[in-house]
């Protein structure tokens, strides 16, 4: 048998490198995976449920056992001491022989340029020895799983701490059995940090004829490894033990058996076992739904965690635990509460209705006709009490005119057509019942629209069912992306005529239309978003009816040009009749020119040189577009001739051509000369 080297000789050993192989051998025993005599047939998934990194405390500070050795067996014995402060725990672990050399050669290469011999294809006694040691520092800073309380019944849950346990510092240690067999056919001599060193190669060379009938305690040979774990659990804030509750968090653990004794306490017996549920365990909880902290006695499990009570000889008594998740439920997890007591055994009396349970006469609205949820496990399990929790009752219903069960998360189901009564009690183990409630169910009021184009405001046809109940309060709203209009949430009793339809129904019309308003509705789908209240009871649905706002293009004008020398400005103003962003550019001849600045309502483009573009007259195109690729443009031709003649020396206009000394003469010359000869001609026809 050997177990790990001791803390201060690893210490000096690792000579200031643990903090690097510490991660490593987080990584490393990932792919120990553990069943007891047969071999698997597939691998095991590693899937952790907590991140890390940084320093050995930061990074082992957010893992469990599970996280480190993954098993496909293990056996965990909890002994709680007669203080309750403290507990000593021993486990075992057990690897399959056909995992055995690739978890060899994955210890072999994590080591890889730490020591000189790590990644040589050969495991050393001293390296199994190592990092068997650096796991036992990194479970000392590790989640225990496990949550000792006194006092009333305690459940766990999202924003709830229940793990009052912790490992104790320099009390853990872990061995190993056969992890480098001394009987291995190829074994070798070697040196190492010990006197003696001993190494097998992580791959043999020949096939081995593993002899599994052999107990595995006289098996030393290459094809097993066994795992042990020596520790103490320290114990908070346990001051009266007759009243306690044990909760352990079983996600991502399977085949693995706790074994918690107790200090002998007379009369102590179990009061309540639960396997709760859906609890989000992947990490990050973005997207995920919170759940919240389970009602004692309401937890619906799905079996894969079961448990036993052993009394001992000395009087003691040991509550075992079997933990057997399954792993298609990752991400959600799942939590095992036990409730301790040396109370006397209540009484079994029947079940009975609460005050928040549904009032008898009481009307349930369903959106539509057909299989239907009248109501989820957490609104049934409020509606009854019992004193052995409300999830071991049977809740039974029948119906007049549509069949109803209970499913297998204890949502009541209804197959509804029409409105029908339904009577519902619930039964406990003793056969004892809550007495009948009668209830009725049905659809108030279907919805549709003619229209297929949104318009302003739009009509929605209710259809009102002639057998439901008068004073029903009806509640739509045109809406996008499942966002209700705000006044639509506000109390029923004073909403907003026109952000959404608000009315009760009476009766008097079978069919009504609603005019909704389309304020605000940008281009795109359009949903329905409806609400139906009678009483207590009431149904929100978001409906597809097949509505599509269609863009219209945005508006633009050209309000301004101005001139600069050779530079050129324009500017205007643009609109969105459907509320949208635009996007404004300048171009002429395709080519754009510049850029065009948005402030509020208007817009402006930079100053634009014309000295470089063509004399004649420019043609400049103002285009926008909203985010629906809506489109519009405008256009503004500039002379850029005049320009150029404009910004011309007046020495130039008076050279003319260049090589002939003719003088240049511009548009304004030629219009006093012309006048000229017409007042000169004027005067000789007079003579």
């Amino acid at each position: 048998m050997a177990f790990g080297f001791m803390k201060p000789t690893v210490r000096r050993v690792l000579n200031g490198k643990l903090a690097t192989i510490s991660v490593l051998a987080a990584l490393l025993f990932s792919f120990l995976q553990i069943p007891e005599y047969e071999p698997l047939e597939t691998p095991e998934i590693r899937m952790n449920q907590f991140d890390g990194g940084g320093s050995l405390e930061e990074r082992c500070g957010s893992i469990t056992f599970e996280d480190i050795f993954l098993y496909s067996q293990a056996i965990f014995e909890v002994k709680i001491n007669d203080d309750w402060r403290s507990a000593d725990v021993d486990a075992r672990a057990w690897i399959n022989w056909t995992l055995a050399d690739e978890i060899r050669k994955d210890l072999d290469s994590f080591l890889d340029g730490i020591i000189p011999s790590g990644g040589d294809g050969w495991l050393s006694t001293d390296e199994i020895e190592l990092m068997v040691s650096i796991a036992a520092d990194c479970l000392e800073y590790s989640i225990t799983r496990i949550g000792i309380r006194d006092g009333p019944a305690h459940r766990g849950g999202v924003g709830v701490y229940w793990g009052n346990t912790s490992w104790e510092n320099d009390q853990t240690n872990i061995g190993h059995f056969n992890g480098v067999p001394t009987r291995h056919s190829e074994g070798r001599d070697c040196q190492g940090f010990g006197q003696e060193c001993f190494e097998v190669p992580v791959i043999p060379s020949i096939e081995r004829d593993c002899d599994l009938d052999v107990n595995q305690s006289y098996a030393e040979d290459e094809c097993r490894v066994e795992l042990w774990l020596n520790a103490s659990m320290v114990i908070d804030e346990i001051f009266d033990p007759n009243n306690f509750t044990i909760s352990f968090n079983s996600s991502n653990m399977s085949n693995a058996r706790l074994e918690f004794t107790f200090p002998q306490i007379p009369d102590l017996r179990m009061d309540m076992w639960e396997e709760c549920e859906g609890r989000f365990v992947g990490g990050n909880m973005d997207g995920h739904e919170i759940i919240p902290t389970p009602v004692r006695g309401s937890c619906i499990g799905d079996g894969t965690a079961s448990y036993q009570l052993r009394t001992n000889d000395d009087g003691s008594l040991t509550y075992l635990l079997d933990s057997n998740f399954s792993r298609e439920k990752w991400p959600s997890g799942e939590d095992v509460f036990a409730d301790f007591t040396t109370s006397p055994e209540p009484v079994d009396e029947a079940p009975k209705w609460t005050e928040e349970s549904p009032a008898n006469g009481s009307w349930f609205p369903v959106y539509q006709e057909g299989q239907t949820r009248l109501a989820e496990w957490n609104q049934v399990s409020l509606w009854f009490e019992d004193e052995a929790g409300v999830s071991n009752l049977e809740v039974l219903c029948n119906s007049t005119e549509g069949q109803v069960s209970q499913g297998i998360d204890g949502s009541l189901w209804i197959n509804i057509e029409g409105v029908a009564q339904i009577t519902c009690e619930a039964i406990d183990e003793a056969g004892k019942s809550s007495g009948n409630k009668t209830w009725n169910v049905g659809v108030p009021v279907t919805i549709s629209s003619n229209e297929s184009i949104l318009t302003q405001p739009h009509p929605i046809l209710l259809s009102h069912s002639p057998d439901w109940l008068e004073n029903t309060v009806i509640r739509l709203s045109l809406i996008q992306e499942s966002n209700v209009k705000d006044e639509c949430q506000e109390n029923v009793n004073s909403p907003s005529e026109e952000a959404c339809y608000f009315g009760f129904f009476k009766g008097e019309s079978l069919e009504q239309v609603v005019m909704l308003s389309s304020t605000g509705i940008v281009p795109g789908p359009v949903n329905l978003w409806i609400e139906v209240i009678v009483g207590n009871n009431s149904f929100q649905r978001v409906v597809d009816l097949g509505i599509v706002k269609i863009s219209s293009p945005p508006t633009l004008t050209i309000g301004e040009v101005s001139f600069d020398g050779s530079l050129v400005k324009l500017n205007g103003f643009y609109s969105d009749p459907d509320g949208e962003d635009v996007e404004v550019d300048i171009s002429m001849n395709g080519e754009k020119m510049g850029q065009i600045s948005l402030s509020g309502n208007s817009w402006s483009s930079d100053w634009i040189d014309l000295s470089s573009l063509n004399s004649g007259v420019l043609n400049f195109e103002v285009r926008g577009c909203d985010q629906s690729g809506k489109c519009t443009s405008i256009f503004q031709d500039i002379n850029n001739s005049e320009v150029i003649l404009e910004l011309m020396p007046d020495e130039e206009l008076e050279e003319g051509v260049a090589g002939n000394n003719v003088p240049f003469i511009g548009a304004q010359q030629i219009v006093i000369i012309l006048m000229i000869v017409v007042i000169f001609m004027r005067s000789g026809g007079k003579k």
